[in-house]
């Protein structure tokens, strides 16, 4: 067999192979790469011009409602509430945007986490009683130490009960917390729709929704959940999701509690 500076051809091949595969790896990385920061920049300059008619339709509405009159008030309300949701679809975008590209850097403090969830727990009582849902909460234990950054915690935490009354027909929550020695642990189980085993490892990808045939009966733009994990893997935890069609949905997240 053919020997060239003491290897055989067959090695040489087997060298070149890796050659090519190392730089199809590298350059399908760069490439990813440019798509990924392209697709940021291009959704922080659209949400940052989105921002601005926000704001002056919301200011515009709130003239109007000091002077309207008993008919016009609930079409102002109706008006208001849109804005504020779309205020809200804008902020969370920018939230995700800023996590993905490292310029939000989360500032974690110590902090009694309970009286947030507490708090937070009150404000989703109220409002899914509203909408005649039915939502229970159990806050097992005393202080829940962590480290922490609570507005984007207190986020993730809105956007998987969010997600439980949606995509529920007749809502039952329950949210249950509770610690071990190394973590704390917040559970969301549902009576919803559920999802499909293949469908739980990919809930976490950004974009991607849940389709039931070829239609999207809940509207969204799948980034509820991609933000959920970021934002708990930068709080040192995880998250785990069991789910079943039909029957209901199972979140759980785990954050380290300070010893």
């Amino acid at each position: 067999m053919a020997k060239l500076n003491g290897l055989t051809f067959p090695s040489i091949l087997f060298l070149i192979g890796i050659c090519v595969t190392i730089f199809w790896v590298l350059r399908t990385y760069y490439w990813q790469s440019n798509v990924i920061t392209t697709t940021n920049e291009f959704i922080n300059n659209l949400t940052h011009e989105l921002k601005t008619p926000v704001f002056s339709i919301g200011l515009a509405t709130k003239i109007l409602d000091e002077s309207a009159n008993e008919k016009q008030k609930p079409v102002l309300g109706i008006i208001r509430q849109q804005v504020n949701r779309l205020s809200a679809h804008i902020e969370k975008v920018l939230e995700l945007a800023s996590l993905e590209s490292g310029k939000s850097v989360i500032t974690l403090t110590e902090v009694d986490f309970k009286p947030n969830l507490e708090a937070l727990c009150s404000e989703f009582n109220t409002l899914v009683s509203i909408e005649k849902g039915d939502f229970q909460y159990e806050l097992k234990g005393n202080e829940y130490l962590v480290k922490a950054e609570v507005f984007h915690l207190e986020n993730a935490i809105n956007n998987i009960l969010d997600n439980a009354k949606k995509y529920s027909n007749d809502p039952k929550i329950h949210l249950k917390a509770f610690k071990d020695s190394s973590s704390l642990y917040i559970e969301v189980i549902d009576n919803g729709i559920g999802i499909s085993k293949d469908d739980t490892q990919r809930v976490f990808r950004k974009f991607y929704r849940v389709v039931d045939g070829d239609l999207h009966n809940v509207k969204g733009y799948g980034l509820g959940l991609s933000y959920v994990k970021k934002v708990i893997k930068k709080h040192g935890g995880k998250v785990f999701i069991e789910s079943e069609e039909m029957k209901g949905t199972r979140v759980i997240l785990s954050i380290p509690i300070l010893k």
